[in-house]
């Protein structure tokens, strides 16, 4: 499981061309709500996302892996 413990608002200072190439994770508005879950992006990896406390995820954000690895977070449509 690959874990998630950054967050970018929007992708804040992040080259187009690495936000072009990141794998999506989507997620509803209960789950971004919550600082910590697990899910799986679509390149079919599992995900564990360990946040602050309070952080909420809003579509477009990108999140950061230990290894660096990007993932851009999609709102679901509700």
């Amino acid at each position: 499981m690959l874990t998630l413990n950054k967050l970018l608002p929007q992708g804040h200072g992040l080259a187009a061309v690495l936000l072009k190439r990141a794998p999506t994770l989507e997620l509803d508005w209960d789950v971004r709500q919550k600082s910590r879950f697990d899910a799986t992006d679509s390149d079919g990896r599992a995900l564990g996302v360990f946040l602050p406390r309070g952080t909420v995820v809003r579509g477009g954000d990108v999140l950061v892996a230990q290894d660096g690895s990007l993932v851009i977070v999609k709102a679901a449509a509700q």
